[in-house]
């Protein structure tokens, strides 16, 4: 790793990420222009079909096979998504937006303590709700077909606005910043699913949550060291798989 991309952060303001990704490589995404509603209904149906179809059966899914599932022809298919990774991206941006909107869930919650557990449940049944989808996204993400520049941006944007209420009334350590929140939904995984095809219970993984939220409660030492920057390792592993 070169000293002059370093993946860690130990900046602990509040702020948000998305001045500090820069460029990530890209795959095409198909240009999107108000639809007619009969077009909108089509491409919600492509849509859902693809995120149950890589769900169930990862990215190796047929085009044909979601076109079927969605009850559209191929050239209705291919008219909105040209390309494969064009649909992969825009069910990614569904998943990013959705982030998205559950940190504004949080910040607006009035309990902020509350308002960031339930953004982390959120993202925690997101993950083990589409298991498949996103373990083909980690293995294309070593390949050299990154996210679009913006999602790992985005991304880190959303844990640091659901952490930003609970910081500002004081329920939060000293020194934890939305990456942290990152990190630890990435340490969550393996309590969701421990192995391939193995889906823990929600009120089992929901126990390691609370050991991990417990950590970051106001009342403790500062913490220590600086935190992982998601930008920067993203940067690193797009020089890694070139």
């Amino acid at each position: 790793m070169q000293p002059d991309q370093p993946v860690s952060d130990d900046r602990s303001t509040n702020r948000t990420a998305r001045s500090t990704c820069g460029t990530i490589l890209s795959m095409p995404v198909s240009d999107a222009t108000p639809l007619r509603a009969d077009a909108q209904r089509n491409l919600d149906r492509i849509l859902e079909a693809a995120r149950l179809s890589f769900a169930e059966y990862g990215l190796d899914v047929a085009v044909d096979a979601i076109a079927r599932r969605a009850g559209v022809g191929k050239a209705t298919f291919f008219r909105r998504f040209p390309t494969k990774d064009a649909l992969v991206i825009a069910v990614m941006e569904g998943f990013v937006t959705e982030m998205e909107e559950s940190a504004e869930r949080a910040a607006a919650h009035a309990d902020p303590w509350e308002g960031l557990r339930s953004f982390m449940v959120d993202h925690a049944r997101m993950l083990a709700e589409n298991a498949g989808f996103f373990d083909a996204m980690a293995a294309r993400f070593t390949q050299g077909q990154m996210f679009p520049p913006d999602f790992v941006e985005r991304t880190t944007a959303t844990s640091e606005r659901a952490l930003a209420p609970a910081r500002e009334a004081g329920l939060i350590r000293e020194g934890v910043t939305g990456n942290d929140i990152m990190a630890m939904l990435k340490m969550l995984g393996p309590a969701i699913r421990p192995l391939p095809e193995i889906r823990i219970a929600e009120a089992v993984w929901t126990r390691y949550l609370e050991l991990l939220l417990s950590g970051i409660r106001a009342g403790q030492e500062p913490l220590v060291g600086p935190s992982l920057d998601f930008c920067a390792l993203a940067r690193e592993a797009g020089r890694v798989s070139a």
